[in-house]
């Protein structure tokens, strides 16, 4: 079953490439790809689901984070320049997706950290690129995705927190608000959305490095300053290196 699983996971990893290459070149095919990426994207979710299930370990929450990865994933692809850049962004597509369609279903907290953080920062960067660049869609509806998908991914990265499930919603609607509020005030910023996107991600990781550590009681104050620091001179190095001028 494991060499099994494993293949299968390498045919997802390189099936997303074979079909973002097929209808993205030269020129993305709405028409095509959105329905053929919604094709695949069924198929890897009624898999794995029917996987978890034979391994008698199925659980709604850790059996979504793939295929929210798979979609917050996906839509990066449009973001991403093309050349070198969309180049390597599918070469390491091949590697993230196989690693995680590998080891879905796993409770290492390790793997569901580092799962949610690449999602997050996708989700984050995508709902502000698409804001950015379709600037007639009402900008209501792109807070109240981003309220959905953040609410969503967070619940399934606590999901193997021993605490009741009022408090891993509770944990997952504060990052969701704040997610929200804190899109909507760096839009009255003079940056680009990238930049926008770091900034808020940065503040996102450490509320949720501190409520991580607190649920598994392991936060202390050295942990607090080592992330708030480490936040910090990310963001002042992103100040620095960015030029200020107003969005257009």
């Amino acid at each position: 079953m494991k060499n099994k699983h494993k293949i299968f996971s390498a045919i997802v990893a390189i099936l997303f490439v074979v079909v973002v290459q097929w209808f993205v070149s030269p020129v993305p095919v709405f028409r095509f790809l959105i329905p053929v990426f919604l094709l695949y994207l069924s198929g890897v979710m009624l898999y794995t689901w029917n996987y978890l299930i034979k391994k008698d370990d199925f659980s709604f929450w850790v059996w979504l984070r793939l295929p929210m990865f798979l979609g917050t994933w996906f839509w990066l692809l449009f973001l991403v320049p093309s050349g070198l850049a969309k180049g390597l962004f599918l070469l390491l597509s091949v590697a993230l997706i196989f690693f995680f369609t590998n080891n879905v279903g796993k409770n290492g907290q390790q793997l569901a950290w580092n799962q949610y953080l690449i999602t997050l920062f996708g989700v984050i960067i995508g709902i502000s690129g698409f804001s950015f660049y379709f600037e007639e869609v009402n900008g209501l509806i792109f807070l109240i995705g981003l309220f959905g998908l953040v609410l969503l991914g967070t619940r399934t990265a606590v999901q193997q927190i021993p605490h009741p499930n009022s408090v891993k919603w509770l944990v997952s609607l504060v990052m969701a608000l704040f997610a929200v509020e804190l899109q909507w005030i760096m839009l009255f910023l003079p940056l680009h959305y990238t930049v926008l996107s770091v900034f808020i991600f940065n503040i996102l990781y450490l509320l949720w490095a501190i409520y991580y550590h607190y649920l598994y009681q392991t936060l202390n104050q050295k942990q607090i300053q080592f992330n708030f620091l480490m936040i910090l001179l990310l963001s002042i190095l992103i100040l620095l290196t960015t030029p200020w001028s107003i969005q257009s």
